[in-house]
């Protein structure tokens, strides 16, 4: 079951000082910080205090009220303001005529909200759930029964409560936390919390118990003199925030049997050891422990399943040093010349790295082929001439440009931008040669993966780059991405290329790319959008598809059928696209490529009566 995706509202409430540039300055800050929405409160100043009081307090809250008030009119602006900034704008009310302010203007709201000292005041309540937006209600300072008779008189269902403590600030020692499970077993709907804590990690507790609606006050100065400073957070905090929200779903998930990620496999590979020879085997030898050494990478046999191997002849001569996998004992079965055939008519390639072309070229004469390149391989001498000028070929850009950077040509580092030109242009020269010696398209696949700025800049400057060098001759395809990808031994979660709203980016800038079937599976497993469908919509923009099965939001490279059922149907929509598709299944290449013959095999005996 998935989570309700966590809404952030950063409360401008009086840290405005009621200074309408100071309260827009607050709202790009919340714009940045990347949160759902802002808020405001606003009291008509006639109806706030009673002229005859005296009680401790009044002077100082009738003061700072007064002081930051601001009018409805610059109010709206302001709403105006956040609207064009994609933020969703909310108030809280404390009484009718508060309202009344606003006239027909009110409808311009995105929420409403009812503070705590507001809660028995249900025919305020009622009206703002009248306007049919959302209305969240803070249920700080009142007992138990009377929450019970406030929800009890509300009218629609239109309404989230939140947990809120209200103290100015609420310590460590009493949020109070537990009664967040209260609210959730009690009333069995979304619940959420209203911050007032000294520490705005207490957000992050209030999120993994499950509260879809943190609300919490900004402030550009925490020292700033004020009544909600010190219990507000800064940019900096919001930002924290807002990442643990968006990450949320993914940070508290993992309640099954447990299964290595992908990143965790690549580790083991990297760091684990296998079994390799200590001197040359021939065929027939009779292999035994004392004749092996584990080493590092793990790309063979390894303890575990080395044990049901010893004792046995090799199939095949062995090298001094060479790793030990299943085909040096067993024959592995090879892939039918009706899977090859069938392979060739739909377009399938398989990826291969320069040293490991010539082998698999004669292994797999499907006539396709990837290359996957290294940074230290695309700066070191590439002669196109030692490959097939009948082939049909593709290059992966790589996702490093040096053993601590990623591609990123628009990096604000100088050295990271002038080094990922430089592959660009290096890799871009070879794909040139290889379309000079075959006749055909050489497509270039690009993980581009950093966002600066957002993704107005990221769609712009990209697209822009990549119609530059399709000036030139060459297609540089943009891979959609997965939610999470595995760099420099941990795991990333992107926020490019893996979203229905990046749909919306690839339409209007026309932008050719690479669909990864794989990843896009695992992002319909995470947003629970159709990824069937999202390769028919953007079938017009697939040139080039990467295909392999997955399971939940990690599982990447499976063996087709091997994955979530639904992902069929979209493997299935890729096979109708005109394209090179290209098999990425985990690790596909070792053991003598016995990955590829049983993608290639079970490619036929899935889709070639569909």
């Amino acid at each position: 079951m998935k989570q309700q995706q966590i809404y952030i509202i950063a409360e401008i409430g009086i840290n405005h000082d009621g200074e309408f540039s100071k309260a827009l300055d607050l709202i790009k800050a919340a714009k940045k910080a990347g949160v759902d929405g802002i808020k405001f409160q606003y009291r008509n100043l006639k109806n706030a205090y009673a002229e005859g009081s005296r009680q401790i307090g009044d002077e100082i809250l009738l003061k700072e009220i007064t002081k930051n008030y601001l009018s409805p009119e610059d109010i709206l602006k302001l709403v105006a303001i956040s609207h064009d900034l994609k933020l969703e704008a909310g108030i809280s009310f404390f009484d009718d005529a508060d309202i009344d302010d606003f006239g027909e203007n009110v409808h311009s709201f995105d929420f409403f909200k009812s503070p705590s000292v507001e809660l028995n005041n249900t025919q305020l309540i009622n009206r703002m759930l009248g306007f049919g937006k959302p209305v969240y209600i803070s249920v700080g300072c009142h007992y138990e029964s009377e929450i019970d008779q406030a929800f009890s008189e509300l009218k629609s269902d239109n309404w989230v409560a939140l947990h809120c403590v209200s103290n100015y600030p609420v310590s460590l020692t009493n949020a109070r936390l537990g009664y967040l499970d209260h609210m959730k077993t009690k009333w069995s709907r979304p619940f959420g919390y209203s911050s007032h804590d000294e520490n705005w990690e207490v957000c992050l507790i209030a999120m993994s118990m499950g509260a879809t609606i943190i609300e919490r006050h900004i402030t550009l100065d925490k020292t700033a003199e004020g009544l909600d400073h010190t219990t507000s957070s800064t940019l900096d905090e919001f930002i924290k925030i807002t990442a643990f929200a968006e990450s949320m779903q993914l940070l508290m998930s993992g309640n099954i049997p447990r299964v290595p990620n992908q990143g965790e496999m690549l580790n083991l590979q990297n760091l684990g050891r296998s079994f390799y020879t200590k001197h040359a085997i021939k065929t027939g030898d009779v292999v035994r422990d004392e004749d092996l050494i584990l080493r590092s990478p793990r790309v063979g046999l390894g303890r575990i399943e080395i044990s049901k191997h010893l004792g046995k002849p090799a199939i095949k001569d062995l090298e001094p040093g060479e790793v030990i996998n299943g085909s040096t004992f067993i024959k592995p079965s090879l892939a039918s010349e009706s899977a090859l055939a069938f392979a060739r008519e739909k377009k399938i390639s398989i990826p291969v790295r320069l040293h490991d072309f010539k082998r698999f070229e004669s292994k797999f004469p499907i006539g396709a082929y990837e290359f996957h390149l290294s940074f230290g391989e695309v700066l070191s001498d590439l002669n196109q001439q030692s490959y097939s000028s009948a082939n049909r070929y593709s290059i992966h850009l790589p996702d490093y440009i040096s053993s601590t950077a990623l591609m990123d040509p628009f990096s604000s580092d100088e050295n990271q931008a002038i080094q990922s030109y430089n592959i660009l242009n290096r890799t871009v020269n070879f794909a040139k040669k290889l379309q000079d010696s075959t006749g055909t398209e050489v497509p270039i696949v690009g993980s581009f993966s950093l966002v600066h700025e957002g993704l107005d800049q990221f769609y712009e400057q990209h697209s822009a780059l990549l119609n530059k060098f399709r000036d030139q001759g060459v297609s540089i395809l943009p891979q959609w991405l997965p939610p999470i990808a595995w760099y420099f031994g941990g795991s990333v979660k992107l926020n490019v290329m893996n979203e229905l709203k990046d749909i919306s980016y690839i339409k209007k800038y026309q932008l050719p790319i690479c669909m990864d079937i794989c990843h896009l599976c695992m992002g319909d497993s995470l947003w629970n959008f159709n990824a069937s469908e999202v390769v028919k919509e953007l079938s017009p923009y697939i040139k080039h598809i990467h295909i392999a099965d997955a399971q939940g939001i990690d599982g990447e490279g499976l063996h087709f059928g091997e994955g979530d059922k639904k992902n069929m149907l979209a493997l299935r929509n890729s096979f109708e696209i005109d394209c090179m598709k290209v098999i990425e299944v985990w690790q596909g290449h070792l053991d003598d490529g016995a990955g590829f013959s049983k993608a290639i095999a079970s490619i036929e005996k899935l889709f070639k009566h569909e």
